[in-house]
């Protein structure tokens, strides 16, 4: 075991191979990954995806993606930025959304993504995690250098609009992350035990982003939740709700990365709700018959173009990212509801939609609809 301090700042170890690790499932027992992710809020997947299929993905990213001098929308701010280089040689700002990317530009890379994450594989697992045979991919995030993510809910940035917690995710390692490269971890049991901590008043995403961060750590240490970072090998997949607090870890180990992407899915018949406030309509693309949602298709010259804007004028772009962003909150008309019970609660989905026009369409242009945690 390696240990190092957790997020709730107590020392946590750490797995270094599969044999330290508890809570493995493969795809024989998927009924079995099912109730684990119920009881549980996560469950690890091993051997999912042969490691040539990992090691595709990543060729493609040196190829095609390392040097590109092509302005990329980013996980951890949301600009539009040049890949920026760690003093360990890795690329420190996560991609948002892989599928956006132009297929022509980033051909290779995009094409063994979707691949991966459209797996007949994966596909099988996410369905029988959202017990439906229809599934959609909703949104993808790629890794090199470690992150650092700070601890939260996905519900927050997004969730399904049918029921909260009923978005699954899926973290999927590249290569063999190192126990000191920033492993992404969660808190057992956390989906069950705490309550949603609402988009809204002071923790409206929009506002006040470091109040819901400083929120989560109070109720984590209240609740005196515990923390997990299992052991990942390439091709091993941790699967967690979106009810489940989690983060990743910061770097304790030099030269190390942490090649992996995320995905979200939700049936196929259930629609993404953001910042607890509107159910986002997304334009759905077919990949080898799984449906892509895509936010910022960047084949379209209009999305072109606010990339362009977004990476000449980074700080015009975010005040108009903000600006359009509180209009839409402030103009939701989701369910205000309580949700101390949020396996039981639903969001109405009547009023709750803004449409590609308006309010709607200029928080997306600016990429107002975009979630910031996503790990």
């Amino acid at each position: 075991m390696y240990t190092v301090t957790g997020p709730f700042g107590n020392d946590i170890d750490i797995p270094e191979s599969v044999e330290e690790d508890l809570l493995n499932f493969t795809l024989d027992d998927l009924p079995g990954a099912a109730k684990c992710l119920d009881v549980n809020g996560y469950v690890v997947v091993r051997r999912v995806l042969d490691p040539m299929f990992c090691q595709r993905v990543r060729r493609a990213f040196d190829a095609e993606v390392r040097r590109s001098p092509t302005p990329i929308l980013r996980q951890k701010n949301m600009r539009y930025e040049r890949n920026s280089i760690s003093e360990d040689g890795f690329v420190e700002n996560p991609i948002f959304n892989i599928q956006d990317l132009r297929s022509g530009e980033f051909e290779q890379f995009r094409t063994a993504v979707l691949d991966l994450l459209t797996h007949p594989a994966v596909r099988s697992i996410a369905s029988a995690l959202l017990a439906s045979d229809e599934i959609k991919l909703i949104e993808s995030m790629f890794f090199e250098a470690p992150a650092g993510t700070w601890a939260h809910q996905d519900s927050y940035y997004q969730d399904s609009a049918r029921e909260l917690g009923k978005c699954v995710a899926g973290w999927f390692a590249l290569e063999d992350i190192d126990a000191g490269a920033g492993r992404f971890w969660v808190s057992p049991g956390s989906h069950r035990l705490m309550p949603v901590v609402r988009n809204s008043g002071e923790n409206r995403f929009s506002d006040h982003h470091d109040h819901y961060k400083d929120e989560v750590l109070e109720i984590a240490h209240g609740l005196q939740l515990t923390c997990k970072a299992p052991f990942l090998a390439a091709g091993d997949i941790l699967f967690w709700n979106s009810l489940t607090l989690h983060g990743s870890l910061s770097a304790s180990r030099r030269g190390v990365s942490r090649a992996s992407l995320t995905a979200h899915y939700l049936r196929r018949d259930d629609s993404m709700l953001q910042f607890h406030s509107r159910v986002r309509s997304q334009e759905l693309t077919d990949y080898h018959g799984l449906p892509v949602a895509v936010l910022h298709d960047q084949a379209k010259w209009s999305n072109q173009l606010v990339r362009e804007f977004g990476y000449r004028f980074p700080d015009l772009y975010m005040a108009a990212r903000k600006l359009a962003l509180k209009a839409v909150l402030s103009h939701s008309t989701a369910s205000r509801s309580s949700l101390l019970h949020p396996r039981l609660e639903h969001l109405r989905q009547e009023g709750a939609h803004i449409g590609q026009g308006g309010l709607g369409g200029l928080a997306g242009v600016a990429g107002g609809d975009a979630p910031v945690g996503g790990e």
